[in-house]
């Protein structure tokens, strides 16, 4: 009596995880494609014809292959574009620093204007409207702090990195509205510690 040779189902799996390994999942079905279709390819060997499904079991090892080869690709690209990203990523931290610095000056020169010629606090620019209160915060990847001079009439605006992946450098702006590089030279490019930034 002829019996028909039923489909291996490690086969139709091994495919399955194969076709998901090329598409979505990579590693995490592409394991899986490679064990089962070697299991499957050996079963159905072994069956003398009573299991069929053997270029499934082909087809789900080859796209399980074909997606761990492409894992040392993926981490070449990686390595390549994470740096890049993150010194953009400074870069832009920096940028915004910079202006908000040029910001926050023209805040004092306003603050100035109605306040009998003297500077005020960070707090004191916010409570005005002149700054949003938002600057407090380093969401911009900076801290930000403002000292007042004792009578007032001078100030100082610090800009420093929340932390070293947001920035590289640390600037400061005085009542003289030119932004500068902070006066420590690990702060600073080399040779630029205290220089206006350009």
């Amino acid at each position: 009596m002829n019996v028909e040779p039923q489909t291996d189902g490690k086969a139709i799996a091994s495919l399955v995880c194969g076709i998901a390994s090329v598409t979505i999942l990579f590693i995490l079905a592409g394991i899986p494609a490679i064990v089962l279709g070697h299991i499957s390819r050996s079963e159905i060997r072994r069956s003398a014809g009573r299991l069929k499904g053997e270029g499934m079991a082909l087809a789900g090892l080859i796209m399980g292959y074909i997606s761990l080869a492409a894992i040392p690709l993926i981490l070449i690209i990686a390595a390549i574009a994470i740096p890049s990203f993150l010194r953009a990523r400074q870069l832009a931290h920096e940028t915004a620093a910079v202006a908000t610095l040029r910001t926050i000056n023209a805040a004092e020169e306003e603050y100035r204007s109605g306040a009998n010629g003297k500077f005020g606090k960070l707090s004191d620019l916010i409570e005005k409207n002149l700054l949003d209160s938002d600057i407090a915060r380093a969401e911009s990847g900076y801290y930000f702090t403002v000292t007042v001079g004792a009578a007032g009439i001078e100030y100082t605006a610090t800009a420093e990195p929340a932390a070293n992946a947001q920035g590289r450098y640390s600037f400061y702006v005085t009542s003289d509205g030119e932004v500068r590089y902070a006066i420590e030279p690990e702060l600073a490019p080399a040779g630029a510690a205290g220089q206006p930034v350009r």
